[in-house]
């Protein structure tokens, strides 16, 4: 279930808002394509729209299950099907956010930028927006030499 603010957040973007209008608009839906899957794929990862023989369709009962109960993890309606589809700005549910993907890298190891792509890659595919975002919190460091990745201490011990 998507948060209403993941279904804000999908249709924050004006392409993407009068994309969503025109299936809204077709009642059989609009045809699937190359040309719009890009607008599309955002849509259709916060729920706001599904992929039918080969049509984009509309979901609007999206919007009363977002509103109907509130997530009890304020995490969740951050992702949809173990994919972060929102990163917040800023604030609680950002650090939040981060801390638990801090959680994927176990204190006393370090890791290559290579491990680092994959474990991030598995939520997200901007894999390196994340990372930086873990270092420009103190919640993953890189050592001196720009080789190794861990938490705080550890990194700090390698570089």
């Amino acid at each position: 279930m998507a948060s209403p603010e993941a279904l804000v957040s999908a249709l924050a973007d004006p392409a993407r808002l009068q994309f969503f209008a025109r299936i809204c608009a077709d009642g059989d839906g609009l045809p699937a394509d190359a040309a719009t899957a890009k607008l599309a794929k955002r849509l259709v990862d916060a729920g706001l729209v599904t992929v039918t023989g080969g049509r984009y369709r509309a979901a609007p009962e999206v919007f009363r299950e977002a509103l109907a109960k509130a997530p009890a993890d304020p995490l969740d309606g951050l992702f949809r099907h173990g994919r972060l589809v929102t990163i917040p700005h800023s604030g609680k549910r950002r650090q939040l956010l981060l801390g638990h993907l801090a959680e994927r890298f176990e204190p006393g190891r370090l890791y290559t930028e290579q491990d680092v792509r994959e474990k991030l890659s598995m939520v997200h595919d901007d894999h390196a927006t994340l990372r930086r975002y873990l270092v420009d919190e103190g919640l993953l460091q890189r050592s001196n030499d720009g080789g190794a990745y861990g938490r705080p201490s550890e990194a700090r011990a390698a570089g």
